[in-house]
């Protein structure tokens, strides 16, 4: 995991206006705040969500696939890990892998953190249906499986 992510992670988990987030990307946001959004989920994952560092790795190929992956995986699961226990909602990270853009076939990832609220629509609906893109929802019981192994 890169160390700006690794320094996020350390960092810990705030609480705003009843929004989990991630304490240095809170500090770091600039843009509108919890009333601007739909809902409390999508303010989350707005807020949480950062595009994974990849200028250090080769333009395509497996071994930017596998390092991507690695390193998003490394940071959803610790970042997870990190959740103080009795939150009321539990985290989920989303990793996202796809093309950078209409012009840009380069594999990028992306990934965010959002609550399962009871009350509120979920962030994505069924993973199952995105086509244009991998996608991977992850909780806190998976990460603690994926760093045992």
């Amino acid at each position: 995991m890169p160390d700006q992510f690794r320094a996020v992670t350390h960092a810990g988990w705030t609480m705003d206006g009843g929004a989990q987030l991630l304490s240095a990307l809170r500090s770091g946001y600039s843009g509108s705040g919890r009333a601007r959004f739909e809902d409390v989920v999508h303010y989350e994952a707005t807020v949480n969500g950062r595009g994974m560092t990849d200028y250090d790795l080769p333009v395509s190929g497996p071994e930017r696939l596998a390092a991507l992956l690695r390193r998003s995986l490394g940071y959803a699961c610790t970042a997870l890990l990190t959740v103080p226990p009795g939150r009321p909602w539990p985290t989920l990270a989303y990793i996202s892998l796809s093309g950078g853009g209409l012009h840009d076939a380069s594999l990028t990832a992306h990934v965010t953190f959002c609550s399962r609220r009871p009350d509120v629509p979920p962030y994505l609906g069924d993973l199952e249906s995105y086509e244009e893109e991998a996608l991977m929802e992850l909780s806190q019981e998976d990460a603690a499986a994926l760093l045992r192994k």
